[in-house]
């Protein structure tokens, strides 16, 4: 790159700040570059992160205003711009103990090459539990209210938006949902959910109107019962526009594909392992065609999302439309 095109993609980021933002992460760094290469199978030089941004506040008594969440933005500048303002974007909680930081590598392979902007949301910082489909709904009620505020100029304002998460924040964007009674404001263009679990009855229990690209497992980790997540949530979908990317992640001498393959660095009872590294790429791939089937009502077939895993067909189960999905 050159030293103009650098300094045109600082000032990109630079406009894209909020009042609240924390320094913007720019990953055009040979060391960022090859990160992101490594980690997440990417060619992709153009990914930008605004760092962790914070909304609210908390008391030293514990109390928080409303709303309270933290968020990080991630979208492609070759893409993205203040001239091209995303047309897409899509939210997504944080899992337990997880931060907004934690899934950098699952937002750039979501966005890369796409006007799209991801935003990582902790319904809870400073706890580990994000089981909260009322906060949920504050975090993005506010940003949806407040897309200039919160996601700069760069987002367009009538941005079609997808809701998601992983394991307990996915449960969360499920549970803040009108159809499950819950307080979200507006009626999402679709849910991504990364092997969502929830509490109680969980979210078999709950509905889901919209389209829906749901992940899960064919081998029980991290203590995730199979039929209680990922599963879960393709089968509770009534849209007829579902798919579900079920990752066979057979046991492999503690390298094992796990619930938090995820998040780019894992958890502390799962480590997300460079092996499955390939899983992040894959859903950057089905999440494309997923968003394109929804916004430009590009039927995506059950063929194309089996082409899209590549050479890891082998280890990918597609279950789509009116299949249901089993172990």
């Amino acid at each position: 790159r050159t030293i103009q095109d650098a300094s045109k993609t600082v000032s990109r980021a630079l406009r894209a700040r909020t009042s609240s933002s924390l320094p913007i992460i720019i990953s055009t760094s040979k060391e960022q570059q090859q990160h992101y290469k490594r980690n997440n199978n990417m060619s992709t030089t153009n990914i930008i992160n605004s760092g962790a941004q914070s909304v609210g506040s908390t008391s030293i008594l514990g109390r928080s205003t409303k709303p309270r969440y933290d968020y990080q933005t991630t979208y492609d500048s070759s893409v993205v711009s203040d001239k091209s303002q995303a047309k897409v974007v899509i939210l997504f909680v944080v899992g337990t103990a997880m931060s907004c930081t934690a899934y950098a590598g699952l937002a750039a392979n979501c966005v890369a090459g796409q006007s799209t902007m991801f935003v990582t949301v902790d319904n809870s910082p400073g706890s580990i539990v994000k089981l909260s489909g009322e906060k949920t709904a504050e975090a993005f009620n506010d940003i949806q209210a407040n897309i200039k505020e919160r996601l700069g100029d760069i987002v367009s304002p009538s941005a079609t938006i997808f809701v998601g998460g992983h394991s307990a924040g996915g449960y969360s964007a499920i549970e803040a949902m009108q159809e499950n009674g819950g307080d979200l404001s507006f009626k999402p263009a679709g849910y991504m959910g990364c092997d969502p679990l929830g509490r109680g009855a969980g979210v078999p229990a709950l509905k889901i109107e919209c389209p829906t690209f749901a992940m899960g497992f064919t081998i029980q980790t991290c203590g995730v019962t199979l039929d209680q997540a990922g599963l879960a949530a393709y089968n509770i979908t009534s849209n007829s526009n579902r798919v579900m990317m079920q990752i066979i992640n057979l046991r492999n001498f503690g390298n094992q594909i796990t619930h938090c393959i995820f998040a780019s660095d894992g958890c502390p009872a799962c480590p997300s392992h460079d092996a499955g590294a390939w899983v992040r790429d894959v859903i950057g791939k089905f999440s494309t065609l997923f968003v394109d089937s929804v916004v430009k009502g590009k039927g995506a077939t059950k063929n194309q999302y089996e082409a899209a895993t590549g050479d890891k067909a082998s280890l990918v189960n597609v279950f789509f439309g009116a299949e249901h999905a089993t172990v």
